[in-house]
């Protein structure tokens, strides 16, 4: 069972990263309206207020993508460098690996033993693995931004809407609301469109590999018959991390969208429509009953990306580490 998991420890991730480079190539038409509209918004004029906005969710956003950037290189030298110090981050065995070990373990079809076969397949395999680590955290990084993007337009129509039923020119003003809405609509239907495949894989990936993470991080703790290296401990913790770390920004930055959209629901119930002329608040209607449904970020158009799915992840997840525990005892 060690054996499996030390094998699917790099086997899924590389699965997923191919998964992620078919889903991008595929819906690059989606993508591209999304870059444009993101580019639209910052050189709309907007008072000072709203760009402050949009700076701080740009300014968490790169703060999201260094500290996932750093994930990845803890787990690049994990594979890469420390076992070129006698430092493995696997269980060797004499099925696969021979006097020289290598990163990822397979069968060869030459002696890898020898030089410069040796050196040529540790190259190869890591840029394979370095290109593999840029691929996965970039894509969820673009993700990242395009969420905290909206979330934060969505804070700056919220502050529109406040003065909306105070606003002189009416018609006009709530037009403009209407339009604006629409087109945050359309930029979340984009986000969901070109990323809801990808998410359900993902979310599937998560339960799996948590799940075989916490057997093996249990496992290589507890085994008491054979020495068990510092840095196999590390890498499978910082494995944990960084899947733990990855979902939960998922499933946050959907969580805040949805508040985002309730508090603009809120905000037009707040407004002063009984200020407003018969005919001005019959008008609020149609844009009252739209934001009453936010829109949502899902895994496959099925699972609502939300605190309550992360939680619910980690309850099965744990049910099944504890399963694999008592099957193995």
């Amino acid at each position: 069972m060690i054996l499996v998991i030390d094998n699917l420890q790099i086997t899924l991730p590389l699965m997923v990263v191919s998964l992620k480079l078919v889903i991008i190539r595929w819906k690059r038409t989606a993508l591209l309206p999304i870059v444009k509209m993101m580019a639209e918004d910052w050189m709309a004029p907007k008072v000072d207020a709203e760009r402050d906005v949009m700076v701080k969710r740009a300014r968490t956003a790169r703060l999201i993508v260094i500290c996932g950037y750093v994930l990845m290189t803890f787990s690049f030298t994990g594979v890469i460098v420390l076992p070129c110090f006698d430092l493995p981050f696997r269980r060797l065995t004499n099925l696969t690996d021979r006097d020289r070990p290598l990163p990822l373990q397979t069968y060869y079809f030459y002696d890898t033993d020898k030089s410069p076969q040796f050196e040529l397949t540790f190259l190869i395999q890591a840029a394979t693995i370095f290109f593999a680590a840029i691929t996965y955290t970039s894509v969820d990084a673009f993700l990242g931004l395009a969420i905290l993007h909206i979330c934060g337009q969505l804070e700056n129509f919220r502050r529109r809407l406040s003065s909306l039923a105070s606003r002189k020119d009416f018609d006009c003003a709530l037009r403009n609301s209407v339009i604006a809405h629409l087109r945050l609509i359309r930029f979340a239907d984009k986000i969901e469109d070109a990323f809801a495949l990808m998410m359900l894989g993902l979310v599937f990936y998560f339960a799996i590999v948590f799940c075989l993470y916490g057997f093996l991080l249990l496992s290589v703790i507890t085994d008491a018959e054979n020495d068990v290296s510092l840095s196999r401990v590390s890498y499978v913790m910082v494995g944990v991390v960084t899947l733990l770390v990855h979902t939960f920004l998922y499933c946050g930055a959907g969580e805040i969208i949805a508040e985002q959209c309730e508090a603009i629901y809120r905000a037009l119930c707040d407004l002063d429509w009984y200020k407003l002329e018969s005919r001005e608040a019959r008008s609020l209607t149609l844009l009252i009953i739209r934001a009453s449904e936010p829109f949502r970020i899902t895994a496959g158009k099925i699972i609502p990306l939300t605190m309550t799915t992360f939680c619910s992840l980690l309850k099965t997840s744990a049910g099944y580490i504890s399963f694999l525990l008592a099957k193995r005892d």
